[in-house]
């Protein structure tokens, strides 16, 4: 059931907004947004794109088969180098996730559901109205988020540049093309 809630705001695709990400030295991929689904995280996303709040930020989680995310402003002050993942790290952020852009806004859950390659608002606790900067990638299907956190978006294009790209990689640029 969720399946085919996702498909059907891609299938609109005409009518939704999409963001294009440059990460240096991986590519391009781009992001289509589930503006009925997820208003009000649509808006706000498109308002920190439109501020350029993300060029220049780190990539700063990766857990293989999970997610990849990023949205920490403090990732700006940091080399990729200082990011990137350490022997024997599980994923973690060396440090970053802790910050965040912007006020926090209302949950808005809705039935989309966190299968690969969907967008998600990443959240201080599931369902709390924490929700600001950070955002997830899903790297595989990952149903047990739903009704946990919200999905607001899907990689239309360049699912294989989010396959490639590690913690500590740089957004060159957040853009809205349309």
């Amino acid at each position: 059931m969720f399946g085919a809630i996702v498909c059907a705001f891609v299938s609109q695709s005409a009518e939704l907004p999409l963001v294009e990400f440059t990460t240096t030295g991986r590519g391009v991929f781009t992001i289509e947004l589930a503006q009925k689904e997820a208003p009000q995280t649509v808006d706000h996303f498109l308002s920190l794109v439109d501020k350029k709040v993300y060029d220049g930020m780190l990539w700063h989680r990766l857990v293989a088969g999970f997610v990849l995310q990023t949205g920490d402003p403090d990732s700006k002050n940091m080399l990729p180098e200082e990011a990137r993942a350490k022997p024997g790290d599980r994923g973690g952020t060396q440090g970053l996730g802790e910050g965040t852009w912007g006020k926090p806004i209302k949950f808005e859950p809705n039935k989309l559901s966190h299968l690969k390659g969907t967008v998600g608002l990443a959240l201080e606790n599931p369902g709390d109205d924490s929700g600001s900067s950070h955002f997830f990638i899903n790297l595989a299907d990952n149903t047990r988020l739903d009704g946990k956190y919200v999905v607001f978006g899907k990689v239309t294009k360049g699912l294989d540049v989010v396959a490639k790209v590690q913690r500590g990689d740089l957004i060159k640029s957040a853009r809205r093309v349309r």
